[in-house]
């Protein structure tokens, strides 16, 4: 090899170490094969992550809908979690529970009993009212204590 080739690959080399991002001219990691940061990147999608999201196909299984009747909500999650490929950090996101809690909900070392808690996870995961029965069912309005009576008595007839 000559002195000049050597000279090339050594400038080579080192202008592969040293390449840049086309648009913010900042040095590039040698294990970035793309032109652009992961800055720049971002910036180009010009929108936050897309929120996750429960797939409809998850409440179509016979076992999430077992572990709905049987209120096993430990269950649920891990289900809906595998089912709907999400994270914990998803479920949390849209529930509102800690990461924390629902990682301890899945293992089995905590039960949810809150019926607010419930309602959360119920209403963050946008589980079907058909599905959920009478625990999300949104109230007509207020009752009053006659129009109670006349359910009953007409329910008793």
């Amino acid at each position: 090899m000559s002195v000049s080739t050597l000279r090339t690959n050594k400038a080579s080399a080192i202008s592969a170490r040293l390449r840049r991002c086309q648009g913010c001219g900042r040095q590039l990691s040698r294990y970035n094969s793309d032109a652009h940061c992961s800055a720049c990147l971002r910036s180009a999608w010009g929108t936050a992550p897309a929120r996750p999201f429960v797939p409809e196909h998850v409440w179509e299984s016979v076992d999430v809908q077992l572990a709905l009747r049987e209120r096993d909500f430990g269950t649920l999650c891990l289900l809906v979690r595998r089912l709907g490929l999400l994270r914990q950090d998803d479920i949390a996101t849209l529930t509102g529970l800690s990461q924390a809690f629902l990682s301890m909900l899945e293992s089995g070392a905590r039960r949810l009993t809150n019926i607010d808690k419930i309602v959360l996870l119920l209403e963050g995961l946008d589980v079907p009212i058909e599905l959920t029965g009478p625990i999300l069912s949104r109230p007509k309005g207020p009752v009053s204590p006659h129009e109670r009576f006349a359910d009953s008595e007409r329910e008793s007839a």
